[in-house]
């Protein structure tokens, strides 16, 4: 049974290969037709380039009569990013942005 890992070796090989979805299908002695619904299947699945970022409004609390100094280093964030799971992203504003780029794909 294919998987799709299994799918996306077997892909790849056919690509390296140089030969039909049919030459290629009868040496892996898979059917044409199994090869092509895996290849629908997977174009129509959603790609993980895009990442939806929520932005959340601390609220605002006129009432409060008192001053809270940031905390060490608060100073100096940019943002935080929270993610589904509970781990948070603090970034600095002097964050270069390969490196936002490195660090957002850690948790993807």
């Amino acid at each position: 049974m294919l998987t799709k890992p299994k799918f996306l070796e077997l892909q790849r090989r056919h690509q390296e290969s140089g030969l039909t979805v049919k030459e290629f299908c009868s040496n892996e002695a898979i059917a044409p037709a199994t090869f092509y619904y895996w290849k629908k299947k997977l174009a129509k699945s959603p790609k993980k380039d895009f990442i939806p970022l929520v932005v959340k409004n601390t609220p605002h609390y006129p009432e409060q009569n008192y001053a809270t100094l940031p905390q060490e280093g608060e100073a100096e964030l940019l943002l935080e990013l929270v993610y589904p799971n509970g781990t948070r992203l603090r970034i600095k504003k002097d964050l270069d942005l390969t490196q936002l780029r490195s660090l957002i794909c850690l948790f993807d």
